[in-house]
């Protein structure tokens, strides 16, 4: 299992949440897309996209997808392998 961080940061906030939101929309496409979640930190501009896969090929599989999305091609993801979880 993998977690995903992606950051987005910029001047035009309502932009790059589009950008953001026309990304994730594909997820639900791929096989072992498991949960993400779109947040914005206080007092800033920042957005952060926190994702699960099931293993680093359905992510990949789904990078395959994304084009000419400006937003996912300025971010640089953060790949953990997911060593332990609790709910």
């Amino acid at each position: 299992m993998l977690t995903v961080i992606h950051t987005f940061d910029g001047p035009d906030t309502d932009r790059i949440l589009g950008e953001v939101r026309s990304g994730i929309r594909s997820f639900e496409d791929i096989d072992g897309f498991k949960f993400a979640s779109v947040n914005q930190q206080q007092d800033t501009s920042e957005i952060m996209l926190f994702s699960k896969w099931e293993n680093r090929n359905a992510f990949e599989n789904w990078t395959n997808t994304v084009g000419e999305n400006k937003a996912f091609k300025s971010s640089t993801p953060q790949i953990f392998e997911v060593l332990e979880e609790k709910y």
